[in-house]
């Protein structure tokens, strides 16, 4: 009779969300690096900025992690702002959408009641 423990390679472990968030601000900065030295254009900063924030949510899904709707979210407002830039949309949606995020998160925390 033989007793196989479980294969933990399987489960994630504590330490990687913790892992992935650190390699993603790692990367980001990084990023702001470059951008600073090269003088890259704002459109392409929000686009690549853009895979940053939701290449971590793709890898922490790859790795069976909660995926935060923040980080999604976030995502893809910079993959949008990035791209009505580079089409040089004339028109200020994207202003007025980042407000009305804005007053969204800010309504959603304050009126959370206290449990």
């Amino acid at each position: 009779m033989s007793i196989t423990q479980p294969d933990m390679t399987q489960f994630p472990s504590p330490n990687s969300a913790r892992q992935i968030d650190s390699a993603a601000w790692a990367v980001f900065f990084i990023w702001v690096g470059v951008v600073m030295l090269a003088g890259v254009p704002w459109a392409w900063f929000l686009v690549v900025s853009s895979f940053v924030v939701l290449g971590a949510q793709v890898l922490r899904w790859m790795s069976d992690l909660k995926i935060e709707a923040f980080g999604i979210s976030v995502g893809l407002i910079l993959l949008a702002a990035g791209v009505w830039e580079l089409l040089s949309l004339q028109w200020p949606l994207m202003p007025i959408v980042m407000i009305l995020l804005g007053v969204y998160l800010l309504w959603k925390a304050l009126s959370r009641r206290s449990a």
